[in-house]
Parts: C-alpha cells; structure tokens; sequence
C-alpha cells in the first residue's frame, strides 16, 4: 500500500525522519528552550515533545476543544529553504489538519529566513495580527485586513492551500548562530517571563544546559511540565514560583485573551445586541467547558482558585457551581473593594445587615421560584417579567451593598437555608432563580448552590422588561 492517502502516524517516513536523521536537531531544541519560558508561564500548557509528528509539539489543555487539548506544532528548518521547499512544509500542515481535525490550534514553520520572493509571508500576516487589538473596535477594518491577507494567500497557493494557511499556519523566523546566541535569547524569554526571578548568568547557563541534555535524552518521549520545571528549578537553586491561586481568566465580548491563566471563553454569553442562547447553548459552550475544567483541575491536584475576566450573573453563577465547594474547590472573587475569598467565613452572622426574607406560600407548578435582590428586589416585577405568581416567590432582598468576602458569605448561607427551607416544605422537583446584584455575588452563590433541585437561570432583558432563561444547573 502506498503512502499516499496514508493517516500520517509515528511509524512512517515522516515520524521517523527526526529520530533517524539528526540534522538541525540543535536548531530545533534551541527554538523550543527560547519558547519555554512562555509556556510555563501559561497554566494550560502541559507538556511537549520532539520528534513525535513533527519536530516540535506542545500540548494545551482547552476545555473548548472537541478532545480537550491542542497542539502547537512547529517544523523547523536551519537550512535555507526554496519556494517550492515551503509549499511542501505547508502540504505537510495541512495534510496533518486533513487527518485529524481540529487538534492543533496553529501549525508554525520556524526557519532563519524565508525566500526573498516569498518573504510577505511572514511579514504581511505578522503586520496583520500585530495591529488587531487597536483596530478590535472597527470590525469592517479589521475584516478587510484578514480578508486581503487571505487573498494573496489563495493568489499564492490556490483556494484550498492557502485558505487553509491564512486560518492555520504562521511563519517565524529565528537565527542561532551557536549555543550561545541561543542561551542568550533563552534567558532573555526567562528575565522577560519571570522578571522577580534574578537569577545569576552562571545558573541560566545551567538550566538551559541541562534542558538541552534532557531534550538530547528524550527524543520521541513526552516531557511534562513538572519536568521541565525541576530541570530549571534544579539549577537555579530555587522555584520559580508559580501562583498561590490557579489563575482562571472568563473571557467576555469586553476583554482579549490572557496566555497566563487558563482562559474559558464565555463571549457568546455576554448578551448585549446578540442576545443570550437557548439553553442547550449554554450546555454545549459553558456548562460542558467548565465540568471540563473543574475535572482537569481536580486531575492536577489544584483545589484554590483566582478568578479573571468579567462575565453577566448566569455566567458567574455556572462557574461558582462548577467549582463548588461540595467538589473541593475554594474560589477568590475579585471586586473592586479587593479579593473575596469564599472561604472568609470568620465573622459572625450577627454582625452584618439583615436579610429580608419573604418564603413562598406555593410552588409555581413544580417550581420553587427563587428572587434574589442586592439593592434591586425584582420579586415585586417577576408577576409581569416573568409570568410568576406572586405568593409563589421566595423572596432574598438586601437593601444594601454587599462590601466584603464574610459579608458575601453571611448572604449566600442565609439564601441556601431558605431554600433548603422552602424545599422541604414544598417538595419542587426544580428550581427557577432570578438574580439582581453584582456577578462577584452570583459566584459566591453558585460556588454553594450545592445539594439542590435543578436549576433554571435566567437574564433580565432590560429593553424588553422580562426575563429569559439561560443556564440549566
């Protein structure tokens, strides 16, 4: 049977060239140390490996991704290359795409310089995605950017090739002259990365030596990320500190990437002009991403968590659930009056605002209806927002801001126990909550919404004055 057509594995010609063939190994391992720094400093990386399917691959958790990790794959060449030489580097990537879609999140080809008649290629594309964040407000000039990059691509490589190359590929070109070029361009990638480090020129050289051994050692062979981190550790004689609390980042419509915290993506759940999904989209690109996450962290040994981003109430509460207390998780909720933790239970409940509390005369059908109101009460509208009788509602109203973590966690144990309450007496099978307050608060909320009848989230529609449902917990 020929090649041709072939899943590309391991075991054929192009897996075992790297471990048959030596040539640039050095070039390879240099590029993939100066990386390193970059990697370690992002929570989701997890580990890389040379001469696998290609020269370099790194592995990302992403709880986006259909199998939960990507690739980053990159195929690099010391040597100078032709036109026609790139053309097959780049069959090559997309052959890799053809086979198994969706595993890697970009394919790279790295190389000291591309052919004067083809140099645009890293430069047009790199001119592009440079100046993406300042025209991120002018959608019509950001598309027409990509668009006429996509063009020349197609105009190079015809429409399959290099439509696949403007989605995919990115070019970099890197120039080793020697083992010292690299480990100077490496322990500027550490002093930029982890600038507190200080460490001495003396142990940088070790660490990179003794990096460069261990890659030597392990051709073919996954090196973790705990690894990797001893190795350096090892010979800078001290840790390279990593974060006391996981850093998870919740992307919204509002805010970019962040490539030092795990980042979920919840841009489609901001509401705004698209509005908010059904619920099955909420299922499908939150709840499932978020299990993903809370199991993977479970897996790592990580139980403290910081959160980033921003995100609306339905957002806020599926990720406190999703890293309850119940599983093991304790969670720090930034705010502008400072960091909440939900484990600040230190302070007596006697000491902060009474709660108003109305409890519910009935069920609406089978539904415990649940109102919960810092500053705004929206049970008195929840008759015409949401179709609610009134004496089914239970009622959770503090006229005043909440200001501090133990004041959060005061407000989140007296609402689980009216619930708790409000069930055993009514007997639900479901929960329908509406919330008004701030999202640090629907966090703490969801994060001990533990032990309880499923539950409909809903999102006030503002222009509309009603409420729709969003999450199902």
């Amino acid at each position: 049977m020929s090649d041709e057509g072939r899943l590309p594995t391991l075991t054929d010609a192009k897996g075992m060239g790297g471990v048959i063939a030596q040539d640039g190994f050095d070039y390879q391992l240099w590029d993939s140390l100066v990386r390193l720094p970059a990697w370690l400093a992002n929570p989701a990386f997890e580990s890389l490996i040379f001469e696998g399917l290609e020269d370099l691959e790194a592995r990302f958790f992403t709880p986006h991704a259909p199998r939960g990790r990507l690739l980053e794959r990159y195929q690099a060449k010391s040597g100078a290359l032709t036109p026609a030489e790139v053309r097959d580097v780049l069959i090559s990537f997309q052959n890799f795409e053809a086979a198994y879609p969706h595993a890697a999140r970009v394919q790279t080809l790295v190389t000291p310089s591309l052919p004067s008649t083809i140099a645009w290629l890293r430069r047009d594309p790199l001119r592009v995605r440079r100046a993406r964040p300042f025209y991120a407000p002018f959608d019509d000039v950001a598309a027409a950017c990509d668009a006429r990059l996509r063009e020349r691509l197609v105009d190079a490589y015809g429409e399959q090739l290099g439509g696949f190359v403007a989605q995919s590929v990115e070019f970099d070109q890197r120039s080793f002259a020697d083992r010292d070029s690299a480990l100077n361009a490496f322990g500027i990638a550490l002093d930029r990365t982890l600038p507190s480090l200080e460490a001495s020129p003396r142990h940088i050289s070790d660490a990179f030596d003794a990096l460069s051994n261990l890659g030597h050692r392990s051709i073919g062979v996954p090196l973790p990320r705990q690894t990797l981190i001893q190795t350096i550790e090892n010979r800078l004689g001290r840790p390279l500190a990593p974060p006391s609390s996981f850093p998870l980042r919740i992307r919204s419509d509002r805010n970019g990437s962040d490539e030092t915290a795990l980042e979920v993506d919840a841009s489609a759940f901001s509401g705004g002009a698209v509005g908010y999904p059904k619920s099955a989209g909420w299922q499908d690109g939150l709840l499932i991403p978020l299990d993903r996450v809370a199991r993977w962290l479970l897996e790592t040994g990580i139980s403290r968590v910081v959160l980033g981003g921003s995100y609306r109430l339905t957002t806020a509460i599926a990720v406190g659930w999703s890293l309850r207390a119940a599983t093991g998780f304790e969670l720090e909720i930034p705010t502008r009056d400072g960091i909440w933790a939900t484990d600040d239970r230190s302070h007596a409940e006697e000491c902060y605002p009474a709660w108003q509390i109305v409890e519910p005369e009935t069920l609406d059908g089978n539904k415990l209806v649940v109102s919960v109101g810092v500053l705004r009460d929206p049970a008195p509208e929840l008759p015409s927002t949401a179709g609610v009788p009134a004496g089914a509602i239970l009622s959770a109203h503090l006229p005043e801001p909440i200001t501090s973590a133990h004041a959060a966690q005061v407000g989140v144990g007296l609402i689980k126990r009216a619930v708790d309450t409000a069930a055993a007496r009514l007997r639900p099978q479901s929960i329908s909550l509406f919330m008004a307050g701030p999202a640090a608060f629907a966090v703490a909320l969801g994060h001990r919404w533990n032990a309880m009848a499923p539950t409909q989230l809903h999102e006030f529609l503002a222009t509309e004055r009603r409420y729709v449902p969003t999450a199902y917990i």
